[in-house]
């Protein structure tokens, strides 16, 4: 199964569960489709490599699930502390093999800490607050990428360098080490087809459904 087929399976699952569990406010294919094109997105401008990533509140699989399919040769630990989510994300990966997937179903405060080379969340909660959570993990060379909203700019008090890559409702934050805030060109996306193949089955669903969303996440 490749990487497409995989995404797809995972877009079928997600609804098959949602229908019983209600795990996310994405009811209907396009609307999984556009959030998982909003999990690739990034891709486009990250600069690995990667060797190990966290991804905080996983939820239904945005960003982590969805990037961990899409980054093999990465250790991804999905954090997920609510059981149906959790349980959701394990038969996933269970069901596509996913050896790169480690689903941890606790809070984040709660771990051990280790380093990690890539942190991301979606929506979780505040940015400042969210990078003393993950600080423990982090060392001068991890990437932390948030997936915000258009008022992130709210949030980014204290935050010394950082870098905002806006996508429509979308901006995506960037926090590392002293080459944010520069000007540095986006280098090309690897795995670039990946985003196309959400066009396969989607007519023209655009954006983001954060504002659909009634999953308990801000």
């Amino acid at each position: 199964m490749n990487r497409s087929d995989q995404l797809h399976h995972f877009a079928q699952k997600l609804l098959e569960w949602n229908r019983v569990h209600n795990l996310t406010g994405a009811k209907d294919l396009a609307a999984v489709q556009a959030n998982i094109a909003d999990s690739l997105k990034p891709l486009q401008f990250l600069q690995g490599p990667f060797h190990k990533a966290i991804d905080v509140g996983t939820g239904a699989g945005f960003p982590g699930l969805v990037l961990a399919i899409a980054m093999p040769e990465t250790s991804w630990y999905l954090v997920e502390p609510r059981k149906k989510r959790a349980a959701f994300l394990h038969y996933v990966a269970s069901s596509l093999g996913l050896e790169n997937v480690t689903i941890i179903p606790k809070r984040i405060e709660e771990l051990s800490p280790f380093p990690a080379d890539l942190i991301t969340s979606r929506a979780l909660m505040k940015a400042p607050d969210l990078l003393k959570l993950v600080a423990p993990f982090t060392t001068p060379q991890t990437t932390i990428l948030l997936y915000k909203g258009s008022q992130v700019h709210e949030e980014l008090e204290g935050i010394p360098d950082y870098r905002l890559i806006p996508n429509g409702k979308r901006t995506y934050l960037l926090v590392k080490g002293s080459n944010h805030g520069q000007d540095t060109p986006l280098p090309p996306a690897p795995d670039g087809d990946l985003l196309p193949l959400l066009q396969e089955e989607k007519g023209d669903s655009k954006g983001d459904d954060r504002s659909k969303r009634n999953d308990g996440r801000v």
